[in-house]
């Protein structure tokens, strides 16, 4: 727990710094995918027969996400099949530059909470993100708030705060071009990503035996 909390608080300073001094809004949502898996969650994928092991399971979440969760938001595997990713419009949960979860944003998250409950094996990375439009450092500490707030929504709703890490990140690494209003829009999300938890490799890992 302590090394997720000083990896964390790094690379907090590292998004501080990067916020301030701007983001490049050429870069493709191919490569700010790529980066944001690589940045905010560290390592790589387990790979081999672990892996497989990992990616039966995770194709497992992803079905039942793909059916519990409302229409409006996108899933996906990621990390060669060893994650899922649920991404959100930001404006279905937050009212414009608030922090606070609207109706439509509390449902959402008890029937994720209902299901990654069933599952104490994963663990939840969540990410919010902002357009570029405004002042950097604000949103940056609006994306931290509404983070925040979507993990302590999830603890209330029984996941344990121990599964969860959160991050805001203003307008790093995003997934369309901030030049175009739908590109804004979309740059304007929710990540809530699905990993495995400790218990989830450690089986995965005597697969192999």
């Amino acid at each position: 727990m302590k090394e997720k909390v000083k990896r964390w608080s790094g690379w907090m300073l590292c998004v501080a710094v990067a916020a301030l001094t701007g983001c490049k809004s050429s870069e493709t949502a191919e490569g700010a995918a790529g980066k944001t898996a690589a940045d905010v969650f560290g390592g790589t994928a387990v790979g081999g027969t672990a892996g497989a092991c990992i990616s039966r399971k995770m194709a497992e979440r992803r079905v039942e996400l793909d059916v519990v969760l409302p229409r409006k938001r996108a899933i996906e595997t990621a990390r060669k099949g060893e994650a899922v990713k649920v991404t959100f419009d930001s404006g279905l949960l937050f009212l414009k530059n608030a922090s606070t979860l609207c109706d439509t944003a509390k449902y959402i998250l008890r029937q994720l909470a209902a299901c990654v409950n069933r599952y104490p094996d994963t663990d939840l990375r969540i990410a919010c993100y902002t357009d570029s439009a405004g002042d950097a450092e604000l949103n940056l500490i609006l994306s931290e708030r509404r983070a925040r707030g979507v993990r302590d929504y999830l603890e209330a709703q029984g996941v344990a705060a121990s599964r969860m890490t959160f991050q805001g990140m203003g307008a790093l690494h995003p997934a369309a071009d901030n030049r175009t209003p739908s590109g804004r829009a979309q740059n304007r999300r929710l990540e809530i990503w699905l990993l495995a938890g400790e218990q989830m490799l450690l089986e995965a890992q005597l697969q192999k035996k």
